[in-house]
């Protein structure tokens, strides 16, 4: 079996497994109502026939589902890659159908946190989290050169022609598999091609409503990136012409929607694209500030810590420190979870969040309450950086 083939079964099975332990952990779960297990089991459900041939997925019914969450998992699993994993011995539930310890150390290994389970989270957010954490596993086993390097490609090559993509991950490239063909994400279609944001790089969405044609980044439309369809048609073949409609609207350029063309998965865009990016406006901008040193991704700490340590040394006085995390979530709400579901820092931690979700500091300041968490924007805190240094560079 050829490797790409290879990864795309153990991955399809892996798939597969998350989706029985979700179902399986709402099944044994006596407190849960009704209607919310019901829905939880369909989705998981829906996973399910999606990691199989379209032949052994129509035999896939929930009856068949339900009952073969009981006993061993090889009914449920796709079929196995040549070496085999071991899945399919596995038994999820016991007798008295409760959950065996097998599925919390299965969930742990695959990157599932057990609050997923307990609260029974939806499909999307666990294949969300389960991307976000195996960056992280990735990044963890770095060197520090490496780690920095990484990072900033993260910010500078999320998606593009896969010749260059590879010339410029090098040696990170096969370390990295979280490409995907952008051929395969018709939202970002527009006649054949697709348009990287002018600010992250990152496919942008195509919105048909009637006879217009809208374009946009879903990360910074709010600060002026979107576009129409122009009334002249391209020549030659080209792409469609796109006429900025926003502030920050620069030229773009539309690249063929191929196999050749490739992005980074959407949760690592939006939980390790975007961040990196306030990470390097915010060092750019404080850069020069008299009193005020910045350092870049630490290459002793765990990347899940803190990215940025601002140093501030007055005449007299000794060095303080500002531990920085920017947070690049669409929802404020699902952060303040996240960040509360996790073990406190054991030092003070100041969260950045865009410019534009700066209505929504003090909302997410209450909500995390009697934690040593100060949190602001990008533009307030280099404001506060230039009052500190007194504005010198």
């Amino acid at each position: 079996m050829a490797l790409k083939e290879c990864d795309d079964v153990r991955l399809r099975r892996e798939q597969a497994l998350t989706a029985c332990c979700m179902a399986a952990a709402a099944e044994a779960d006596p407190q849960l109502q009704p209607a919310r297990r019901a829905a939880m089991l369909m989705g998981c459900l829906a996973v399910l026939r999606a990691a199989h041939p379209a032949a052994d997925a129509a035999r896939l019914g929930m009856g068949v589902f339900r009952r073969a969450l009981r006993g061993p998992l090889a009914p449920l699993l796709p079929a196995p890659s040549e070496a085999g994993d071991g899945f399919g011995a596995l038994c999820l539930l016991d007798e008295d159908g409760l959950v065996r310890d097998a599925l919390q150390d299965l969930c742990r290994e695959h990157l599932v946190p057990q609050v997923a389970l307990e609260r029974h989270w939806p499909w999307a957010r666990v294949r969300a989290e389960q991307e976000e954490r195996r960056l992280y596993e990735v990044l963890r086993r770095l060197e520090p050169q490496e780690y920095r390097r990484a990072r900033a490609l993260l910010a500078e090559c999320p998606a593009g022609p896969v010749r260059v993509l590879r010339r410029a991950w090098d040696q990170l490239w096969m370390r990295f598999d979280f490409f995907e063909a952008v051929s395969d994400w018709p939202w970002c279609h527009l006649d054949g091609w697709w348009y990287p944001c002018p600010k992250c790089r990152w496919p942008m969405r195509v919105v048909r409503r009637g006879g217009e044609v809208e374009v946009r980044c879903e990360a910074h439309r709010a600060r002026g990136v979107h576009y129409r369809l122009g009334l002249e048609p391209a020549a030659g073949g080209a792409a469609p012409l796109l006429v900025g409609t926003g502030s920050e609207s620069d030229p773009v350029v539309g690249l063929p929607a191929s196999t050749e063309h490739l992005a980074l998965s959407r949760p690592v865009w939006r939980y390790g694209v975007l961040p990196t990016l306030l990470e390097i406006d915010l060092r750019d901008r404080l850069r020069g500030l008299e009193y005020v040193q910045v350092q870049m991704w630490p290459g002793e700490l765990r990347p899940d810590e803190y990215d940025l340590k601002i140093t501030i040394t007055l005449p007299g006085r000794r060095p303080r420190h500002l531990r920085v995390d920017a947070k690049a979530w669409e929802s404020v709400e699902g952060l303040a979870r996240a960040l509360l579901e996790r073990e406190p820092k054991p030092y003070p931690l100041t969260i950045v969040l865009p410019d534009h979700q700066g209505h929504e500091v003090e909302y997410l300041k209450a909500r995390l309450a009697g934690r040593r968490v100060t949190v602001t924007t990008l533009t307030r805190l280099v404001r506060r950086m230039e009052q500190i240094s007194g504005g010198g560079r």
